[in-house]
Parts: structure tokens; sequence; C-alpha cells
């Protein structure tokens, strides 16, 4: 077997390579550096790739760029959960192994929902505002224990989300394609999805996007929600029609959202989800811990070793399971 080349992050290789040289056996490496140019003759050498979170998003669209131009590239893992933006279905077409870190974010993101049902319901942006203004503005809140959340996805964020709502004595029901019964909720199919939708106080997407996600809450679906809700999007924005969204929030059909994605990102200037009182915005940015970023590279470590004894690989993704099969503009 040839020697596997590596393409990674200057800090990837600087905090994990004594870790990947020892689950690899032996290995060499092509290190990215932000604005620096890679060579034709490394982009021929390189066989492996780690797309890994300190990349994001700064670096991003110059990393994969490389892994596109690299011929002999074997296999790709990416240090996210989702794998819909068109790019990789590129490389799965193209004969290129995919994996991915599911379930490394999961409990970041898990803990930033938490905050937002929290701040949710306890009107914390009010609180804000009053600081700001140094006014002294107490006022009746709103208790999580007893509300009804709705999880939309049972993955491991999913997952985490519904462990973190039992734990504030929230009453906690699942929604997935198909139930396994090892989920901690009771879970039900999407055919229950809208009684569902109907019975929350909180409703919280954790899906990844496919064709048949897209959309999932229209704005029909939107108005099936107690206007006392509150929706929390940490999946994708393209599953909500956001200017449905908007218009419920905005005239007060839907009493609040906490939104970490969105239909267009970098969220424009000009959107009105900024400054709206009741909703929270944050800038795709609740898997972005040291160590979330650290768990991900513990799996592909895991990966290098099963590669190396052509073993099957964790959490492969096939091609039924990404985007489409153009490559980003």
């Amino acid at each position: 077997m040839t020697t596997p080349v590596l393409f990674c992050t200057e800090h990837v290789w600087t905090r994990f390579g004594g870790e990947i040289t020892a689950a690899a056996g032996e290995i060499e490496v092509v290190q990215f550096v932000g604005g620096q140019q890679i060579s034709d003759q490394n982009l021929q050498r390189i066989t492996i790739a780690f797309f890994s979170g300190d990349s994001w998003p700064a670096d991003t669209a110059a990393f994969i760029r490389c892994c596109l131009k690299a011929p002999n590239l074997q296999w790709l893992h990416t240090f996210s959960a989702g794998v819909d933006s068109p790019v990789f279905g590129t490389f799965v077409n193209r004969g290129v192994r995919l994996t991915k870190s599911s379930g490394s974010s999961a409990r970041p993101i898990a803990q930033i929902v938490a905050w937002m049902m929290i701040g949710l319901s306890r009107d914390a942006g009010a609180w804000t505002r009053a600081q700001q203004a140094h006014r002294w503005e107490p006022r009746l809140q709103e208790e999580l224990d007893g509300a009804n959340l709705a999880v939309i996805g049972m993955g491991p964020i999913g997952a985490e989300t519904a462990r973190l709502g039992i734990a504030f004595g929230m009453n906690v029901k699942g929604c997935r394609r198909a139930v396994s019964g090892s989920e901690p909720c009771d879970t039900v199919t999407f055919a229950e999805l809208d009684d569902l939708v109907r019975w929350a106080d909180f409703v919280v997407l954790a899906l990844p996007l496919t064709t048949s996600t897209a959309g999932l809450f229209s704005a029909a679906r939107l108005a099936l929600m107690k206007p006392t809700a509150r929706l929390i999007n940490v999946g994708r924005g393209g599953l909500v029609d956001e200017s449905a969204l908007v218009e419920a929030l905005v005239t007060g059909r839907l009493a609040g959202a906490g939104l970490d994605v969105f239909a267009v990102e970098p969220l424009p200037p000009e959107s009105l989800l900024w400054d709206l009182p009741n909703v929270i915005v944050t800038p795709h940015n609740s898997s972005d811990t040291n160590r979330s970023n650290d768990r991900a590279a513990a799996m592909f470590i895991e990966n290098v070793g099963r590669f190396r004894t052509n073993s099957s690989l964790l959490d492969e993704v096939f091609v039924d399971q990404v985007g489409g099969t153009e490559p980003p503009r």
C-alpha cells in the first residue's frame, strides 16, 4: 500500500499530527495555511483530506477548492454532521469516500437550544435592553417546567436536546422518519407531525436539509403552532419558509423564535429578523467550540486507523444522503 498523503490545516497537524501518524502507521502531509497556494504537484499527491472545524467559515471555500482540484483524492472527512451542500455530492459522485462527524457537536448545539428556550421564556432581550438603559424592570416570567417540547429530528442533536428538555421538567416528544425505540422520549413519525406541532410550546428543528425536508415548516404548518409557541431552528434555514416566519413573528401570530440557521447566510443586514424583539439570532455558530472540534478530530483519527486496515469507516455517507451534484460557484 502506498503511503497516504493527508491534506489538513496547519492547526490540525500541529495539534493532532502525532495521533494521526500513530493511527495511520505511516503518513505524509500537505498542510493548508490560509492565504497560501497549494502547488499542483502537492495537489496531485493528496489522497486523504480532513475538512476541520477550524477552517470554518473563513477558509472553507479555499480548502474545498483544493480538495476539488486533488485528482487522486480517495477519502474526505468533514467535521460537520450535515452534508446537504451540493459540493459533497460532487465528491461522492466522483468516487471519493465521504465520512462525517455526527454527534461531535450535539452537546454544544443542544446547550444553545436550551439557552434559547430559557432566553425566550424569560424574555432575556427585554432585560438586556433595560440593562443598557439603566432601567430597573422586574416582571413576571415563564417557567420551562411543564412546557411541551417537540423535537423534530432525533439524531444526536435532537436526542441531546430531548434529554436536556427532560432535565428541565418539560414534556418532551420527538419526531423522526422511523422510530427505533432507542429515543430518550416518546417519539412519533412524520405522519403525526401536525398534531405534534399543535401540542408544542417549543418546536425545535434538528433536521438535515433534504428533498423531503426542504420547506417542511411552510406557512400552513407554522399556522398550526400556538400563538404562544416558539420555534427554534438549529438544522438548516431551508427547513422553514422564512418570509412566512417573519410575518408570523411581526404580527404576533407566533410568540418568538431562536434561529442559528437561515435561508441566506450570512443573514442579510436588511433582514427584519435582526431587530425583532422576540427573536434570538446566532450566526450559524452553535456548534463552534474547542471541544466539538476536538471530538470531530477524534472521529477522523479513528477512521484513519480503519482506512489503514481497509475496515468499514464510521459515519460513511453514500450518494443518496448528500446534496446535489454541482460544485459551489
